[in-house]
Parts: structure tokens; C-alpha cells; sequence
């Protein structure tokens, strides 16, 4: 499973250090008792067990909670260090859905064609090395319309030895692997067939994309590969390994997870039938721009598979795929006392259009002066891309505005905290409406008709 699961060793290890007790580790890890999800942006925790319980095996760590509902998203991105600098060899968005039970995996090519702010349209890769892990998970949040709530920055350079300290891996390669790279110092010569492969061979295989397929196909390999690394890490046999492993995978990640917050990740997707694991590539196809080759990204489906859920375990698929459209409910109307009271707090704000839709700023125009709120600009924002609605305002604005933004989130249906923030181009309280729109739409006008 790709990166989720060198997340996994890094999680293992570094409680291991912490804790300094690998069997209460293990005790955990396989307990039916789980401990919750790391509180996140977009997470909400309940219903907390009574004061004085435990963790079995984890005395002095914080007590579970009952029941977890939201989602975490973590940004996994490997490092490749180039010239005396780092570039990001591959970027993965992983979602652990509590409401959902189901961890669900976006692997994002690095050649694909994104908007990276200020700097415009460029591979996604390149957002690294021009604003590191902020500029790319501003990229990633501008992308998908979805917060990101953690990173994990891995790098290549201790990669070989952790998998030689794991025992290697056995694979079977579809194709002979060949190519040379004087300068990057990367040479991979892997024959077709079955192959154990040590550390070095099998940075050769996760990185080799010199085939018609590509970055593509480098993507497909990787996942191959972290499912055979699956097994070994469920294996019984990893534990008298951890306290080697310390030391190469400590300098091999970056991350703003604590140790804790990664068990929880851990524990959870270990909790979980691998049919509740699903990965995918964000979709798309190749094409040029400016004689540049690109990855170039079917935002729709993009956007329909990042919200789709795995159907419960009960129940046979839904027949009609999930739509972006979806994801936000009609409210029943709201009180006239309520929606003046909101509206009070807004009194102006400007609307931009993110989706490329004629005619939707004013028609948002409309329905806000219907409801009270002044609309003195509307236009188009920097590019037509936006999967979610968005709500931005000027950094150090007073605390009216902010409260006047969260009066417009609540007006607009807008739970998602990471969608409500301070941006250096806004000029002053702005929407920016998405491909969400008509979500958006249906739930002003239900609150009109209340005036």
C-alpha cells in the first residue's frame, strides 16, 4: 500500500523509542479496544470513556473515545535529493475516513498539470521545490477542495537500508528494468521474473519510470511493491528488527505527527479488512502544453472518487455514483430570526468564480441580496479549478471579518474548517464559488424564501 505502510514503520519504531517497551507495542496494535483517530481539522471526537480507564498494555496514555466520525488526510510525499536539493518523487494523499471505516489512498503523478499559487500552472512536483511542503500542500488543498491536516516527508537516501534490514523482497518484474543516469547517479539494470531484491535493487524498481507508461507506470510498481511490504510488517518476525530499524527510519522521515498520532493511523487501518483499503491514481491522461508533456488530471473524476465512500459492508453499491454535487445536503429553511442574525454579521462580501460557469456570480448576487448581504464585485478568480467552495479574507483581519466568514460558512452549508481561510490576495471577505455550486445554490435560495 505504497507510502501508508512505510508510514506504518515509522509509527512502529518511533513508539518503540518512545515507549521503550516493543511488546506493549504489539499489545496495542492488536488490540480490539482501538485508540482513536488523532484529532484533525476535519475530526470529531465523542463520547469520551469515563476517567480512570486504560489502554491495556499503554498505562499513561490517553484514555480511547467511544465513537469517531470525520476523516484525517495525511500528505505522504518522497524525497529525492538532486544537485544538493530535495524534489518530491512521488506524492500520495492518504484519507482515513472514520465515518466510513475505510482508509482511502490518491496517488497524484508528479508530472501532473496543477495551479500552484504564485507561480501558475505547472507539474506538481516543481511546488516543492519552490515553496516546500507549505507551497505543496497549498497546492493540494487548492487541487482537491480537501484540508490537509498532517505530512510525512520521506527520504530515498535511507530507503536501501531499511529494506535490507527487512530482509529484502521477494517480486516477480513483468519487464526487463534498464536505465542509466550519469549524473542523478541512478543505474538500474533488473532483469524479467521472479527477484529477491535488496535495498538497492528495490530503489531501482519503486523509482524506474524510462517506459512508454511513464510516470504511470511507475505508480502501478509502487503499489505492487507496498503490498508485498504489507505482508512483512504482519509478520511477527519484524519486531526483533525494530530497534535496527530506529536509526535509518528516524533519518529518513519529517513529519508533524507525534509518535502517538501515528499508532492511532496505524491502528486504525490495521483494524480494518484490506477490502476497507482501496488506493487509486488521480485520473487523467497524457498531453502537452507549450511542447511540456504533462499528466493531464480528469478533475471531475478526480474529485468523484476523492468523495466517494466504500459501500457498507451490509449494502450492495449504490447503482449511481457519488457526485461532487452530493456532498453537500439541502438544509430544511432556517428561521427568519436566524438568517438576519447571520447576515447581520456578513453585511458585504465579494464572489468570485472558481468554476468557469457563465452567469454564476450573479446569479449568486441575486440570491445574497435576497437574504440581505450587500455584493459590491463580482468576477472571475485566478483559474476555473475549484472542486469545493472556498472563503477566503486578508491575514490579520479583525476578528469581524472572522466572524463574519464563519456567519458565511454557516449560511453556505460550509462544515469544512480548512476551506475558511486567511489568503494574501483576498482584498476583503470573498466567496469563491466551486464546482460544488449548485449545492451552494439550493441551500441560499431554502433560506430566502424564509424573508
Amino acid at each position: 500500500m505504497r507510502f501508508l505502510k512505510i508510514l506504518g514503520i515509522v509509527a512502529l519504531i518511533l513508539i518503540a523509542t518512545v515507549g521503550g517497551a516493543t511488546m506493549r507495542l504489539v499489545e496495542v496494535f492488536n488490540s480490539s479496544n482501538p485508540l482513536p483517530l488523532p484529532k484533525a481539522q476535519t475530526t470529531e471526537l465523542v463520547t469520551p470513556v469515563g476517567e480512570g480507564e486504560e489502554i491495556p498494555g499503554m498505562s499513561g496514555m490517553p484514555s480511547p473515545i467511544e465513537s469517531v466520525r470525520g476523516s484525517v488526510n495525511v500528505l505522504v510525499v518522497g524525497l529525492d535529493n538532486v544537485d544538493g536539493g530535495s524534489r518530491t518523487d512521488a506524492i500520495a494523499l492518504a484519507i482515513f475516513d472514520a465515518d466510513n471505516n475505510a482508509v482511502r489512498i490518491a496517488s497524484i503523478p508528479r508530472d501532473s498539470r496543477v495551479y500552484i499559487p504564485g507561480k501558475g500552472w505547472d507539474k506538481i512536483n516543481h511546488a516543492y521545490v519552490y515553496g516546500g511542503i507549505s507551497l505543496l500542500r497549498e497546492t493540494i488543498v487548492n487541487l482537491t477542495g480537501m484540508p490537509i491536516d498532517y505530512f510525512v516527508k520521506i527520504s530515498y537516501q535511507s530507503f536501501p537500508r531499511i529494506i535490507d534490514l527487512l530482509g529484502g523482497v521477494d517480486i516477480y518484474v513483468d519487464k526487463r528494468l534498464h536505465y542509466t543516469d550519469y549524473s542523478g547517479k541512478l543505474f538500474i539494470n533488473i532483469p524479467k521474473g521472479q527477484q529477491h531484491m535488496d535495498g538497492k535493487t528495490a530503489l531501482g524498481y519503486v523509482r524506474f519510470r524510462h517506459d512508454p507508461l511513464g510516470d504511470i507506470g511507475r505508480v502501478q510498481r509502487q503499489q505492487k511493491f507496498m503490498d508485498i511490504i504489507v505482508n512483512k510488517l504482519k509478520s511477527p518476525t519484524i519486531i526483533p528488527k525494530i530497534p535496527a530499524l530506529i536509526e535509518e527510519v528516524v533519518a529518513a522521515v519529517d513529519t508533524d505527527l507525534t509518535p502517538l498520532e501515528m499508532l492511532k493511523l496505524l491502528q486504525f487501518a490495521n483494524s480494518l479488512p484490506s477490502d476497507r483499503i482501496r488506493m487509486f491514481m488521480a485520473p487523467g491522461k497524457s498531453g502537452y502544453s507549450r511542447k511540456i508533456s504533462y499528466w493531464i488530471l480528469d478533475n471531475v473524476a478526480f474529485s468523484m472518487q476523492l468523495a466517494a465512500k466504500l459501500p457498507d459492508v451490509e449494502t450492495p453499491p449504490a447503482v449511481q455514483p457519488v457526485s461532487a454535487s452530493m456532498s453537500v445536503p439541502i438544509p430544511s429553511p432556517e428561521s427568519r430570526d436566524k438568517v438576519s442574525h447571520l447576515s447581520g454579521k456578513v453585511a458585504r462580501i465579494r464572489i468570485l468564480n472558481g468554476d468557469g460557469a457563465k452567469g454564476i456570480g450573479k446569479r449568486a448576487q441575486q440570491i445574497f441580496q435576497r437574504i440581505g448581504i450587500e455584493v459590491p464585485y463580482t468576477g472571475n478568480a485566478r483559474h476555473f479549478d475549484y472542486h469545493t467552495t472556498n472563503i477566503i479574507y486578508p491575514p490579520n483581519s479583525g476578528e469581524d471579518v472572522k466572524e463574519g466568514a464563519m456567519a458565511l460558512a454557516e449560511l453556505c452549508g460550509i462544515t469544512n474548517p480548512g476551506l475558511i481561510r486567511e489568503n494574501r490576495r483576498a482584498e476583503s471577505l470573498t466567496l469563491i464559488l466551486g464546482h460544488d455550486k449548485e449545492s451552494i445554490f439550493r441551500r441560499l435560495e431554502s433560506l430566502s424564501l424564509t424573508e
